[in-house]
């Protein structure tokens, strides 16, 4: 038992990792933006996404593990005291790291968010400024809603006899 409890642990560990890791690409994002990189942000933006598929991964781990340790619907600032006594400092220090983490990278994500939005307003007035049509008038860019009973062009038919 104590070896899915270790298990957890480092389960944490790999979520503090990860939420670092997060932080200093939410950084790098800042200073991307600021910079009006484009394509460093794009850059920084896949390496965002590589990311997520390994908190994917985490969760997968954190799924299997909840249900054996008996922790599925523990708040995890409750999970310490389920620990076995002799792991609970260990365990309430990882909990506190995580939690810290967590913390610091909402708060850089936050300012990112924030200039991101501000440069797409930004953007949207300048487009408007051009004599495009403002960002949410219809017209745009995309596939428009089709009148109802149209039918798609000859093209896009398909002679199912063939």
């Amino acid at each position: 038992m104590d070896e899915l409890y270790r298990s957890y642990l480092n389960f944490l560990r790999s979520m503090t990792r990860g939420l670092e890791s997060l932080a200093g690409l939410n950084e790098k994002k800042l200073a991307a933006v600021q910079q009006d990189d484009l394509m460093g942000l794009n850059e920084l933006l896949n390496q965002e996404q590589a990311q997520a598929l390994n908190f994917r991964g985490l969760e997968l781990t954190r799924d299997k593990l909840l249900p054996q340790l008996g922790l599925t619907g523990v708040p995890l600032t409750k999970v310490p005291g389920r620990f076995p006594p002799a792991m609970q400092e260990e365990a309430r220090e990882a909990v506190e790291t995580l939690l810290s983490r967590y913390e610091a990278y909402r708060q850089i994500a936050g300012k990112t968010r924030t200039l991101l939005e501000q440069n797409l307003h930004e953007v949207d007035g300048i487009i408007v400024q051009l004599g495009g049509p403002p960002a949410a008038a219809p017209g745009g860019p995309g596939y428009g809603r089709e009148p109802e009973g149209s039918a798609p062009p000859p093209s896009m038919k398909t002679d199912f006899r063939a």
